[in-house]
């Protein structure tokens, strides 16, 4: 453990003190022993009574088929000074006779960030103490048991409060004794704890995860016993007080998404894990202790994230970019596909191909935008195409853009954003399926970036524009009166009140999605109606999402309309437009705060995925680890794919607005590292380099996957750095080297991406 500054040092006969800014961590002796106080001046804004808990499985069950727990508290017997800080000791007795002793080095990791080692040492064992655990938990200086008089924030899992998320969701109830969650559920394994009242916030994080399972994929079993499992959960006790604990190895409850041979019941079952009891055994692990004290949810949610991630400070691996666009651009050369006998030709890719050998086995079918992106798809064929003098890749991109602008697809007042080919005179039908504000939005997008490189190529394709102009205007017209846009419409233009459980059509959370698109037609035709429903658009999401419910809802189609990842993004995409179109800060703020909670569903920390078969093996990218840059994908399950991806370029503008090196480190992750899922380097033998698995958990320490790649999963990695090419003449942000007072003057020029293309 690395020394630290003595002057932060201090002791007396009964207190032991590390002193960190405005922070001070104190043992301080009492009549039984030590206790840990954490302290701003004289006031306690958390403590650990009796640090030393250990929970210790027997081997009699209950009636349920549970095994009987026991919880062992104490405090520490003896605390010693440390170059490090300070080395604390307990003795932790079990009623049947086995002995622990509790080892926490108390350090400094950073400014504001304290930091505590633990190693839990079997010292004497007895058969009827089965498997043992170990918790770090700090209660708030409230010491109140209400859970309505706090905010909560876990990554990817928990926003604010409960609002928004799923029934069965493992975070959705907070009235229970204590909530945990497995650590590898969460972008980064912290929980933060806000007390409404007074402002003050305790985060406690897993500090550098050493996550293993060993042959064990999975990660084990309800109850079981077994030294491989080297995972923890994250959560909160709220009974006696709220606080905020790390529990290892994991327990998961009283909701977990295992099912592990059981039937799962989401609202009763507990899965926990344990390491044996046996002399000699220890478990050893570090958490970082965070306080901080914020007027509001949204600053200490940023605050608690940031600090989190700089503790950490994932590694960024090295990626070439020319190849990864290479890569991805030969898949959709060779995947292209034309359908129709008449008039109109359909063309496109595969709605999905599987993993590893490109077959495909879901049939082929065109969605405009969304898992689809058959817009962007053609879009990036016609633009490398014209750029690189291929006529042939030109001409297929140009034939799937050509398709969706169409009588087919245009005919009604929003298009057809799904459509079922079929070598036929009408080359096929369109699929009943609403026209989500997501669907067509990306669609939309796509064709001005489209039109914009066919003008800077001297080559207008004005249908593509009216096409364009027409679908913006209605859209603006059925804009709300209070700014908002539903979730999703029929395609006559009424909202869509239908559908299966996950349309909620009436919905206006989504309504950020609107607002990028809404700036680009302003920067595009200079009409000013775009310019005030953008505005209008942003209001309603700056008062609504920002400030009421800190969270963002219903970014993706295919799921209910809770909390998700791709909502925080387009939520960044409108502020940061916005932001741009007007010069007015409170965007700025707003757009910082949906980058970190964009950036909260991405893995920042690394851990392997084991097979379970040979079929595994043939799919599974992680086997090695690589999981850095892979992100959850919303509340209620933890399946994770690669749409984080899409983020860099607008993380790296926020760079480039602001200064703050943060988010260009979280910009050059988000750029590299969100490739380790494919086959950049071929290890895989997939077909192509740039597949990819799509909707996978890992979360569970095994590899479960629809084991298909989709286009938007292409889309995502070549999007950005397309759009970074467009703005600052490179593909890499590691080859970008400019001033940041340079770099703001070229995003002005370049602007939101509506502004004209130059060649």
């Amino acid at each position: 453990m690395k020394t630290i500054s003595q002057e932060c040092i201090e002791e007396s006969d009964t207190e032991k003190i590390i002193k960190n800014g405005d922070y001070s961590l104190i043992l301080r002796e009492g009549d039984e022993g030590f206790a840990v106080f954490l302290q701003n001046g004289k006031e306690i804004v958390g403590s650990q009574e009796l640090p030393a808990w250990i929970t210790v499985r027997g081997s009699d069950t209950l009636l349920t088929g549970e095994y009987i727990e026991t919880d062992y508290k104490q405090p520490y017997h003896q605390v010693i000074r440390k170059k490090y800080g300070f080395c604390a000791t307990s003795s932790v007795n079990t009623e049947k006779g086995s002995v622990f002793i509790v080892e926490d080095k108390y350090t400094l990791l950073k400014d504001g960030v304290f930091g505590i080692y633990r190693d839990v040492k079997v010292k004497e064992a007895r058969a009827e103490d089965v498997g043992f655990a170990s918790t770090i938990s700090f209660q708030t200086g409230l010491r109140s048991s209400d859970n309505n008089d706090f905010e909560y924030f876990i990554p990817s899992v928990l926003y604010r409060n409960t609002s928004e998320v799923r029934e069965d969701a493992v975070a959705a109830d907070l009235n229970t004794d204590r909530m945990y969650v497995k650590e590898t559920r969460t972008g980064l394994p912290l929980a933060m704890l806000r007390e409404k009242i007074t402002g003050t916030t305790l985060t406690l994080m897993h500090y550098n995860p050493r996550i293993d399972v060993g042959q064990n994929p999975g990660g084990g079993t309800f109850y079981e016993v077994n030294d491989a499992l080297q995972y923890g959960s994250i959560g909160y006790s709220i009974y006696p007080s709220l606080s905020v604990d790390f529990h290892y190895p994991c327990a998961e409850g009283p909701r977990t998404y295992e099912v592990a041979g059981r039937k799962r019941d989401a609202k009763t079952i507990w899965s926990k894990r344990y390491h044996s009891v046996k002399e000699g055994n220890i478990h050893s692990y570090s958490v970082a202790l965070i306080p901080d004290k914020k007027d509001n949810y949204n600053e200490a949610m940023m605050y608690a994230f940031g600090m989190g991630y700089k503790t950490e400070e994932p590694t960024i691996v090295d990626m070439n970019m020319d190849e990864i666009y290479r890569q991805n651009i030969e898949l959709f050369k060779a995947e292209y596909r034309m359908f129709g006998k008449g008039n109109i030709k359909a063309a496109g890719l595969p709605w999905s191909l599987d993993l590893p050998d490109g077959t495909n086995t879901e049939g082929i079918s065109f969605q405009m935008g969304f898992v689809g992106q058959q817009i962007a798809v053609g879009y990036h064929m016609y633009r490398y195409g014209l750029d690189h003098h291929d006529s042939e890749t030109k001409e297929k991109g140009k034939s799937m853009v050509d398709f969706w602008v169409s009588d087919a697809i245009m005919k009604t007042y929003f298009p057809t954003v799904w459509w079922d080919p079929a070598d036929n005179a009408t080359a096929g039908q369109r699929r009943e399926y609403p026209s989500f504000l997501r669907c067509f939005v990306d669609g939309m997008e796509g064709l001005l970036d489209a039109y914009r490189i066919s003008v800077a190529h001297n080559e207008p394709q004005e249908a593509w524009n009216q096409a364009l102009k027409r679908v913006a205007s209605n859209l603006v017209k059925k804009q709300n009166e209070d700014g908002s846009f539903y979730r999703a419409y029929k395609t006559n233009g009424d909202v869509e009140t239908g559908g299966d459980r996950n349309t909620h059509g009436t919905s206006k959370l989504n309504t950020p999605v609107a607002i990028r698109f809404l700036v680009k037609m302003f920067e595009h035709t200079g009409e000013t109606k775009y310019k005030e429903a953008a505005i209008k658009a942003a209001d309603f999401s700056y008062n609504e999402l920002y400030l009421k419910l800190g969270k963002y809802v219903g970014g993706t189609p295919d799921n209910p309309n809770t909390v998700d990842k791709e909502a925080a993004i387009f939520a960044l995409y409108g502020f940061n437009a916005i932001h741009e179109l007007t010069g007015d800060m409170k965007y700025l703020k707003a757009a910082e705060h949906a980058a970190n909670c964009a950036m909260s569903w991405t893995y920042c920390y690394d851990f392997a995925i084991p097979n379970r078969d040979a079929m595994d093996a043939k799919k599974n990218p992680f086997v090695k680890g690589g999981i850095t840059g892979f992100s959850i994908i919303a509340t209620g399950h933890s399946g994770a794919d690669n749409f984080i991806a899409y983020m860099f370029y607008e993380m790296y503008k926020l760079y480039i607005k602001t200064g703050n090196e943060l988010y260009l480190h979280m910009a050059k992750l988000l750029q590299n590292n969100t490739k380790l899922n494919t086959d950049f380097d071929g290890r895989m033998n997939y077909k192509y380099r740039a597949f990819m698995p799509e909707a996978t958990n890992v979360a569970d320490l095994a590899f479960r996957s629809v084991s298909l790649w989709l286009p938007w999963a292409s889309i995502a990695n070549i999007e950005p750095i397309v759009n970074l090419e467009e703005a600052f003449g490179k593909k890499d942000l590691s080859q970008i080297d400019m001033s940041l007072p340079e770099l703001r003057s070229r995003l002005t020029i370049y602007g939101v991406g509506g502004k004209p293309l130059h060649r």
